[in-house]
């Protein structure tokens, strides 16, 4: 079991989490970034994003990196390993891996909002980037007046099929099985009369496609259908993990970390940034959200 010590930990190595180390190691404290034993980040995976300033064009696996180089330049250091126990009520506060034990004076929680692996539908591991997405703004307007499909039936999924339609793509609603299908009525009317073609009970059986998505394979009571789509949108409501949970921090009804514009959660000296606050889910907001919890741990430190 190894030991490490730092002022500021940073848990997570995605664009939330790497923007904090830039400004913790150049404030000159003690920055360790403890990675995921698997994809550090969604941006991993690989795509053309077009959204980030500076960049008309860049891959996403090209900036992650540049992010990571700009932190190590400044000193930070990378721990790598699965987050199995915490203790951040005390000062310092403790966090354990399957084979190291970190001390921290300050703790920046930066994990994302991971895939849940074992539910992947075939096909879109291999199209990601090629017409699957998990991010209607991010993508969308590469599909004005072509048809896609988004699917799931959670408020996320619903406020983004309105997204889609109003950057002008044709939008397939697929929902899924819904618990409670009172709860979406008034979404499914906003939707339909907006246009939104509902496809309300089906499920997705298969992604198809060569080299871009060109077809679902749908399921429903009545049995199989071929949906026609050059797009298709996967929104799934992933709980961050009871793990904060049980560690006392406050979780909102989405199970994401609670915090105030500050990044702020409800423990003292514990900040969270990025997708696991379920804030904009964008590259930039997310480095935003870094920056100002790494500020704000820092003003931590100072006390």
């Amino acid at each position: 079991m190894q030991s490490h010590q730092a002022d500021i930990l940073i848990i997570g190595a995605g664009p939330a989490g790497l923007t904090a180390a830039i400004y913790a190691a150049r404030a000159g404290k003690k920055t360790i970034v403890l990675e995921g034993e698997r994809a550090s980040s969604r941006m991993s995976i690989g795509w053309e994003l077009e959204n980030f300033p500076g960049y008309l064009s860049i891959d996403s696996r090209e900036l992650l990196e540049k992010f990571r180089a700009h932190a190590a330049h400044f000193g930070a250091e990378f721990v790598r390993g699965d987050t199995i126990a915490l203790s951040l009520e005390g000062d310092p506060k403790f966090v354990s891996t399957t084979d190291s034990f970190i001390e921290a004076k300050t703790i920046v929680l930066a994990t994302g909002k991971p895939f849940a692996k074992e539910r992947q539908l075939p096909g879109e591991e291999r199209l990601v980037g090629f017409g699957v997405s998990y991010c209607a703004v991010c993508d969308g307007p590469l599909y004005r007046g072509r048809e896609v499909a988004a699917y799931g039936s959670s408020e996320e999924a619903a406020d983004d099929v309105m997204a889609l339609n109003q950057m002008g793509a044709n939008v397939h609603w697929v929902t899924g099985r819904i618990k409670d299908p009172a709860v979406l009525e008034e979404a499914f009317i906003k939707a339909e009369k907006k246009g939104v073609m509902l496809h309300a009970g089906q499920e997705i059986k298969e992604i198809v496609g060569d080299k871009g998505v060109e077809k679902l394979i749908l399921k429903g009571p009545s049995g199989e259908d071929e949906l026609p789509v050059a797009a298709v949108f996967l929104f799934r409501e992933v709980p961050t993990g009871p793990l904060f949970a049980k560690a006392g921090l406050a979780m909102d009804h989405k199970q994401c970390l609670a915090v105030d514009r500050f990044g702020r959660t409800n423990l003292s000296g514990v900040y969270a940034a990025g997708d696991n606050t379920c804030g904009g889910l964008q590259v930039v907001a997310a480095a935003g959200e870094g920056c100002v919890a790494a500020l704000q741990a820092l003003a931590y430190l100072r006390r």
